[in-house]
């Protein structure tokens, strides 16, 4: 500009040539540099929670301040002359120090971690993702540490006095109470279990006690004696009064467990009930310390080697007995059931309050009624033999346990499904069906296997989204031991599908591979091999079988990523096996992935497809459970496989975006009511709604996933909470 300026003042030929260059060369460079930064750079800067608004403002300012200029340029050149370019010069000069200022430094930055910077007032951060240090560690040249994010959450104070609870925040108490823990600290001791040296394995998760075997000594108090005595609780039993005797019952092995009365204060307490979307597996519970010996005796029989009788008793082990009143009995009589006791696997559930229940016809009619109604088509989805619908009732008139298990996890959804704060129903037919089914986890026989399964479902249900994996290994387990798979033929393969398919959702939560090797899904031979069996199969319920297949071997593939199914995390890592092996085994599977879309049958196409004017979302619509859920997997396979696909793979033809893929996850599942369908979509909901970016396209997702819940009674709201995390 200041070279035309003074060229311009010249007014002679030789200077109106330089004027002319000098004027092109301004708009050349103007067009790739300046004048994209404020259009193009704000825009992708933007947070993604307002990227879509400020592309727009962006591109609106662009073209309208074009237009001024235009329109202003000769005006002012007739009246002002040379003097144009010197003020257009002085704009242009203050970009310079506005970029300087205003603009993040994006120097090897994912869009991502600009997004983080952007918000660095919020989290405290640095646009390094360095906390800041405070001047006084600066001066001393100390290390500056920062206090923990804590938040007291008032559902969770199951330690404190009901009093205490409710007063006024603000004001300080005139005197403090010393609260007695004993209780608490016992509980924590008594959940302690070592880790298993023998296989190697993880620390068990189960928090459960293991029990001496060395006698009690003769200076012991007596009031010690009932904790000799098994597992069952004994009302009233008191707790050691001083440290010394507590300490000594703890090194001799003997510990105390909690009165009824202190776990009912748990268990029952409004604050706990209140708040229904926590776990009802909570530390202390009757639910966890069934699903803990549950679990262990699990793992003891998949370890056994005889898989066809129990193993003759050893006599040098001091095997207890611990003893539960049964009230379930549907002819009113009442009868004591004596089971071993293994004190490796912990004590067995324990009889509260909501044991001591009669299950009336009435509410046996309205349990299978809404079994038959409600849950059986949830999980026979894909099947089109409904073998949860009409094999398993039939099984379960010959074997108590599978009967139990069914009519427990009819109760705890209805149970969610109303909000209801009275678990007691659910919890004394869980419990029941857990003291029926343990004695014969050895037959590993087709009803023990469905009632696992079933038990599985109760705990997805009812658990802790973060804990699934826990709930679902000693099943799996199980499963492996017995050589089930996706071909068994008949209940066996119904039950491996309805497993596998809460194997891939707990494996997505957790961004690791199903607890069930993808090579046990099938003959085990190779990719092509196990697609081919699919193909083998005409029906479309194989082909949603397939997608569940394909998840689990994404999952396999792209296990090394800690956060595999996450839109924004942790830079990705470079894989652990070579370039060349993983591009060559994603394209295999990336291949596969296509041909499951392109040859899919008439059953899992769908019936209306349209742009909807009222919804954010296309409108989708399937007429079966196993075309609406299957396709939702074929989408978030398709995500998950473009989200990490490696350097220098090039498919042919193009493949859609992931944009359009999460439009297809969400337009489905809002348009397709099927409630068995719902449950499978959480997690493609999830991973979808990472992309939304529009306040349109939020609101539906967060109001479908509230339907979900409200309708279904599965367990939405951590996920929801999630996304709008997310979102900020």
């Amino acid at each position: 500009m200041a070279v035309i300026v003074g060229t311009v003042i010249d007014g002679g030929k030789d200077a109106g040539i330089v004027a002319v260059v000098m004027l092109f060369l301004f708009n050349f460079f103007f067009a790739v540099g300046l004048l994209a930064i404020p259009w193009l750079l704000q825009a992708e800067y933007a947070p993604l929670a307002i990227h879509t608004r400020a592309t727009a403002l962006a591109t609106a300012s662009n073209w309208i301040f074009k237009f001024l200029v235009v329109g202003i340029t000769p005006i002012s050149i007739h009246c002002i002359g040379w003097r144009t370019y010197a003020y257009i010069g002085v704009f242009n000069a203050f970009f310079i120090p506005s970029i300087y200022f205003f603009c993040a430094e994006s120097h090897r930055l994912s869009l991502e971690n600009i997004d983080k910077c952007l918000n660095c007032k919020v989290k405290r951060r640095k646009c390094d993702e360095v906390k800041p240090t405070c001047l006084r560690c600066s001066a001393r040249d100390e290390r500056c540490e920062w206090a923990s994010r804590l938040t007291f959450r008032a559902e969770n104070a199951l330690g404190i006095e009901p009093s205490l609870l409710h007063r006024p925040p603000g004001r300080p108490p005139k005197c403090f109470r010393i609260k007695d823990v004993t209780a608490e600290i016992i509980r924590d001791y008594q959940h302690e279990v070592p880790r298993d040296e023998a296989d190697g394995s993880e620390q068990s998760d189960s928090l459960q006690a293991t029990v001496s075997n060395d006698p009690s000594p003769s200076t012991v108090n007596d009031r010690s004696a009932s904790f000799q005595a098994g597992s069952c609780w004994r009302p009233n039993t008191p707790f050691p009064s001083t440290e010394e005797d507590l300490n000594h019952l703890q090194s001799h092995g003997y510990v105390s467990m909690p009165t009824p009365a202190d776990i009912e204060s748990i268990w029952s307490s409004p604050v706990t009930t209140a708040y229904l979307d926590d776990s009802i597996f909570l530390p202390g519970s009757a639910y966890l310390d069934a699903h803990s010996t549950f679990r262990n005796h699990l793992k003891q029989e998949v370890r056994s080697n005889d898989a066809t009788r129990e193993a003759s008793p050893d006599p040098s082990r001091n095997t207890q007995t611990w003893t539960v009143d049964v009230n379930f009995d549907p002819l009113g009589t009442r009868r004591n059931t004596h089971l071993p006791f293994d004190p490796t696997l912990g004590e067995g559930p324990s009889v509260t309050q909501s044991s001591m229940l009669q299950l009336s016809q009435e509410e046996e009619f309205e349990l299978w009624k809404n079994w038959l109604d409600e849950i059986a088509p949830w999980i026979d989805k894909f099947d089109d033999e409904r073998h949860f619908q009409q094999k398993l009732p039939i099984l379960a008139r010959s074997h108590d346990h599978l009967r139990y298990s069914m009519l427990a996890l009819s109760a705890r959804q209805l149970e969610r499904k109303n909000h209801s704060r009275h678990t007691e129903r659910s919890l004394a037919l869980y419990q029941r069906a857990i003291q029926l089914v343990l004695p014969q986890l050895h037959t590993r026989s087709t009803p023990v296997i469905a009632t696992c399964v079933v038990l599985c479902v109760l705990e997805m249900q009812s658990s802790s989204a973060k804990a699934w994996h826990q709930h679902l290994d000693g099943c799996a387990h199980l499963i492996e031991a017995v050589g089930i798979n996706g071909f068994s033929g008949g209940l066996d393969q119904a039950l491996f599908w309805c497993f596998a398919r809460m194997d891939v959702c707990g494996g997505l939560i957790a961004s690791s591979k199903t607890l069930i090797p993808v090579e046990r899904w099938a003959l085990g031979m190779n990719l092509d091999a196990d697609m081919n069996l699919f193909r083998a199969n005409k029906g479309y319920n194989a082909h949603a079988c397939e997608a569940v297949y394909l998840c689990a071997q994404i999952l396999d593939l792209l296990s090394f990523h800690s956060n595999l199914a996450g839109r924004v995390g942790a830079s990705l890592p470079t894989p652990k096996v070579p370039d060349a092996g993983y591009a060559a085994r994603w394209m295999k599977l990336w291949n596969h992935i296509s041909a499951w879309y392109d040859t899919r049958p008439a059953e899992m196409l769908p019936v209306l497809s349209i742009t909807s004017s009222t919804s954010p979302f296309p409108k989708i619509l399937y007429s079966n459970p196993a075309a609406i859920s299957g396709n939702q997997l074929h989408h978030t396979a398709s995500i998950l496989m473009l989200r990490h696909k490696p350097a220098g793979v090039n498919m042919t033809p193009k493949p859609n975006s992931i944009f359009w893929h999460a439009r297809q996850i969400c337009g489905i599942s809002i348009s397709n009511d099927h409630h068995g369908a719902w449950t499978n979509a959480i997690q493609p909901l999830w991973i979808a709604g990472q992309w939304m970016s529009h306040e349109s396209e939020q609101k539906a997702i967060l109001e479908l996933l509230d339907k979900i819940e409200t309708q279904s009674g599965w367990s939405t709201k951590w996920r929801a909470e999630d996304l709008k995390e997310f979102w900020g």
